[in-house]
């Protein structure tokens, strides 16, 4: 059985059981059990590929080893060190060991043996999307790949994805894996121009794929915006050092505790973010605290209507605000922003951060 979970970074699937032996065939792939890549990928594998990998960087990615609970699109930032077919990778707790191998001519993949939990026994598998331009690997997400006069090789995430070739005549095909084995099914492709740049876009609909020509690499916006998130680094540990200040940067607890946050206390909204990022057995607990009113909110489904409210200290730290779920009680008549109020409930949470459930709340003097 597999799970597919598409994300900004790439595909991460989690394959369960033991691998199924390996099977012939040419191109890239086949390593860890997995089939050989179809050998029409052959032609387009860069050359030394795999070797330009080698090094270190700061990036992003989902590690099943990873105990966040909250993550951004775009991953959670990993320091990796790939050497040959091995890879090491830093999620801010701890060294994890993973798979590398180059899946196709321009996607890279990681398997991460998962340990524990319900999954245990089983393989996670991160697949970036990636170009050699210049003689250097480039990473994305979205869309990348190579082009040879009108004939090309593209990579592509989402609704839309797997690996595109189109021949010098214009005739379409799409790769991709079902189920361990890698399957072909025909597509549509066409160039044109665009502010001067040949462009080729692959399938139709809304759910199409457009690349952008620079010389023989084709990338698609998504692609070219993501790699801002993929840095080479000096060496394993500079790659580990920008990766605990980007997560220190993006830790919510950490935010708060600049802003006057105490871990320990749970009487202001800076001090129960900072509290909770630092003890999560806070979770279920009463608190009260006399904070402001920021604004409120409220949804109807099946008839009922349920009222929500936002709040904040002050009107100078509204990005450190947390929620207060009032069920159907609707907010006290009367509040205007900034308003204070005493809140009572019970500790949840949202996205790595506090929220209060079962609030009620009062207008305070």
């Amino acid at each position: 059985m597999r799970m597919k979970t598409w994300i900004a970074v790439g595909l991460t699937v989690v394959a369960f059981g033991a691998a199924c032996k390996k099977k012939t065939g040419s191109g890239g792939g086949g390593d860890d059990g997995e089939p050989a890549a179809p050998s029409a990928f052959a032609a387009w594998m860069p050359k030394d590929a795999a070797k330009l990998w080698d090094g270190a960087y700061s990036t992003r990615m989902h590690l099943q080893s990873n105990k966040k609970t909250y993550t951004s699109m775009a991953g959670d930032p990993v320091a990796l060190e790939i050497k040959g077919n091995k890879a090491t990778a830093f999620g801010g707790e701890k060294d994890q060991e993973l798979g590398f191998s180059l899946e196709s001519p321009c996607a890279a993949r990681f398997a991460e043996a998962i340990t524990e939990g319900s999954m245990k026994g089983g393989t996670s598998y991160n697949t970036m999307i990636f170009v050699v331009e210049n003689g250097a690997i480039v990473v994305g997400s979205g869309a990348g790949g190579y082009r040879k006069g009108k004939a090309a090789l593209v990579c592509s995430e989402g609704s839309n994805s797997g690996v595109h070739i189109v021949d010098d005549k214009g005739a379409c095909v799409t790769w991709e894996k079902k189920f361990r084995d890698w399957e072909s099914k025909p597509n549509t492709c066409a160039w044109s121009q665009k502010d001067g740049k040949d462009v080729l876009t692959i399938g139709t609909g809304d759910w199409n794929t457009v690349v952008t020509a620079d010389g023989d690499v084709l990338e698609s916006d998504q692609f070219r915006e993501w790699q801002k998130y993929h840095t080479k680094a000096k060496d394993f540990a500079d790659a580990k050092a920008k990766v605990t200040a980007t997560l220190k940067a993006d830790d919510p607890g950490e935010q708060a505790k600049a802003k006057g946050g105490v871990a320990g206390k749970t009487d202001t909204v800076v001090s129960l973010i900072a509290t909770f990022s630092s003890d999560p057995s806070l979770k279920g607990k009463p608190v009260e605290l006399t904070v402001q009113y920021l604004n409120s909110n409220s949804s109807t489904s099946n008839g009922k209507t349920t009222h929500n409210v936002m709040l904040v200290d002050s009107k100078d730290m509204i990005d450190l605000s947390i929620a207060c779920d009032l069920g159907e009680t609707a907010p006290p008549d009367g509040l205007t922003q900034y308003d204070k109020v005493t809140v009572k409930g019970t500790v949840g949470e949202s996205f790595g951060k506090p929220e209060l459930e079962g609030c009620t709340v009062t207008k305070a003097n």
